[in-house]
């Protein structure tokens, strides 16, 4: 399959002045900012000199930035090819940001790669932890979270320290985050962004995109989502989604190596979402939409409560450890009050009354 890695196979050796920076770079860039590099990269708040990615990252370092990642071996293979190419060989980066906070309930990472003539901010998209994904969902509740704040004061600090034109990218809630601190940040600034990226991320409690602020960012910004899209199309997005063809089932989709790449190294499109992405967009929003605020809030801390061992709990453990893991959801579950277990079923059975109505609704458009 044609996918990021093919890209730099066949771009590597493109420089950016005959094949421009594209889509597909800010996908590489923003799937490098899900690596472990706190132990090579200068931090933001550090005075130390830009570094070069491909040249601190030997054999030893290598292996430490993508162990734990959720591709371990994709990532690892992603950086040996990004080290034989001329693209990429005077890439440095700079202002490495990772925040994890329980009480919180934040998980935040960003990072600036710095180009001859512009930087492209990565923010990191929800990681392996479950906290992560926890501050995910928690934006069906909350109006901000943790993570955009940080976001928007990642950017302020970071256009401060340097003159360059600006892109924005992240994968994920990284897109989020990306689209967010856009919003947020001052006229100054934000009149020095030249595009943003946002890669299959969440939209917003509310339709920014609507707003007077937002507009003069809608012409230099890109969704990309899936055709089975189940984080894209959560929440108010743009209504100018780009469909990119992704290997896969469900949320499978949502992985960067199954996003295809054709031979002129551009996204491999579709016209539109398939039934199973429509309906499952219909029904979350219909369920937000239905259920108060203390309801969605209540629902997810008793869902995190049963699916997570401890604070620091990862995906990796569902993987590595499956039946320990059901085991252990099966007695947090019991450990429930008899009124934290009938509520629970009552909104899982609400949300599949729902799933199957709009189903038969999309499936009567067909």
């Amino acid at each position: 399959m044609k996918n990021i890695l093919y890209y730099v196979k066949q771009f590597g050796n493109c420089s950016f002045e005959d094949f421009p920076f594209n889509e597909v770079d800010g996908l590489i860039l923003s799937q490098i900012s899900y690596m472990n590099l706190d132990s090579v990269l200068p931090t933001i708040d550090d005075t130390m000199e830009d570094v070069s990615l491909l040249e601190v990252l030997d054999e030893a370092h290598l292996k430490i930035a993508c162990e734990n990642t959720l591709d371990r071996k994709k990532n690892y293979k992603l950086i040996k090819l990004l080290q034989k190419t001329t693209r990429y060989e005077g890439l440095c980066m700079n202002y490495f940001s990772n925040q994890f906070n329980v009480e919180e309930v934040e998980q935040f990472c960003a990072m600036t790669f710095l180009f001859k003539d512009f930087m492209f901010i990565a923010y990191r998209g929800t990681d392996i932890t479950l906290l992560g994904w926890k501050e995910n969902l928690n934006m069906s509740y909350l109006d901000i979270i943790p993570s955009q704040k940080e976001a928007t004061r990642y950017l302020e600090r970071v256009a401060g320290k340097r003159e360059l034109p600006i892109y924005l990218g992240g994968h994920s809630k990284g897109g989020n985050l990306a689209v967010y601190a856009a919003y947020c940040i001052n006229k100054e600034i934000q009149d020095r962004i030249v595009f943003i990226y946002d890669y299959d991320g969440p939209g917003f409690q509310t339709d920014i995109h609507k707003t007077e602020k937002m507009q003069p960012l809608l012409t230099r910004m890109e969704k990309y989502t899936c055709r089975e899209a189940m984080v894209g199309i959560l929440l108010y997005h743009s209504e100018d989604l780009i469909f990119v063809k992704t290997k896969g089932l469900s949320i499978f989709q949502h992985d960067p190596y199954n996003w295809v790449v054709r031979k002129n190294g551009k996204f491999k499109l579709v016209d539109k979402a398939n039934i199973f992405s429509k309906t499952f967009e219909k029904t979350t929003h219909d369920f937000i939409e239905t259920a108060s605020v203390e309801v969605r809030k209540r629902f997810l801390e008793i869902l995190f409560q049963v699916s997570m061992e401890h604070s620091y709990s990862t995906v990796l453990d569902w993987v590595r450890h499956p039946i320990r893991s059901i085991h252990g959801t099966i007695k947090r579950y019991k450990n429930l009050t008899s009124k934290q277990r009938a509520f629970f079923r009552k909104m899982l059975k609400k949300y599949r009354i729902m799933w199957k109505q709009n189903f038969k609704l999309f499936l009567h458009k067909k």
